[in-house]
């Protein structure tokens, strides 16, 4: 997703999602800590092994506590009624979560069957549309939820999360080159779409994951 992030895999090769910088751009910019908006995503779990790539078991990254196991998510409210199940619904035991300074989750991905629906799913808990255009001939929309949802118009039959794009303060550089030395197979660090952003892609995991330089312009 270059407005940037996660590569949403498909038979003709990985589609990522592109927001090319536009006068709404700011829109889509993270909130401060403490103007997280209400409802918000609060867990996110997916069955990405965290203690593989040197985080706890069970992390917080600024305001979202990121755990492995099935799909699954918690909201601080009630959850978009997208059939996504809450972590309590899964063999997960949730734990305290021990904050990693300088890491967060910038938005996550999640597929749907029909953009307009999942519109309406998310105006029933009190959530707008801040952007919405086509990513690769596909209708897509980004919500505000603490961090980023990406919304994406996929032939799924029901909606799915597929991964998530993390941000770091270290330099990108260092980190693809830890993870190699740890054996996971790593991308190439490279430019985002925007300014001064740069992007690499994990492989070969169950979930998507990517991480993203900050924007320094926050």
């Amino acid at each position: 997703m270059q407005h940037q992030g996660i590569l949403v895999r498909g038979s003709a090769g990985p589609l990522v999602a592109v927001c090319r910088v536009s006068p709404l751009y700011t829109s889509l910019l993270p909130p401060k800590a403490d103007l997280i908006p209400a409802p918000h995503l609060t867990t996110l779990q997916l069955p990405l092994p965290w203690e593989t790539f040197g985080f706890p078991s069970q992390w917080l990254g600024r305001s979202v506590h990121l755990v492995t196991g099935d799909p699954a998510w918690d909201w601080s409210d009630v959850a978009p009624a997208f059939g996504i199940p809450a972590t309590e619904d899964t063999d997960t035991t949730l734990e305290e979560p021990t904050h990693v300074q300088g890491w967060a989750v910038d938005h996550i991905v999640l597929l749907v069957p029909a953009l307009d629906e999942a519109v309406a799913v998310f105006a029933e808990i009190g959530l707008d549309p801040r952007l919405r255009m086509q990513v690769r001939d596909r209708p897509a929309a980004f919500f505000r939820a603490g961090p980023l949802v990406e919304v994406v118009e996929s032939p799924v039959r029901n909606p799915a999360i597929y991964g998530v794009t993390l941000v770091c303060d270290e330099p990108l550089e260092g980190v693809a080159l830890r993870w190699r030395s740890m054996g996971l197979n790593i991308s190439t660090v490279h430019s985002a779409i925007q300014p001064g952003r740069r992007i690499f892609t994990v492989h070969d995991t169950e979930a998507g994951l990517a991480v993203l330089s900050p924007d320094r312009a926050l």
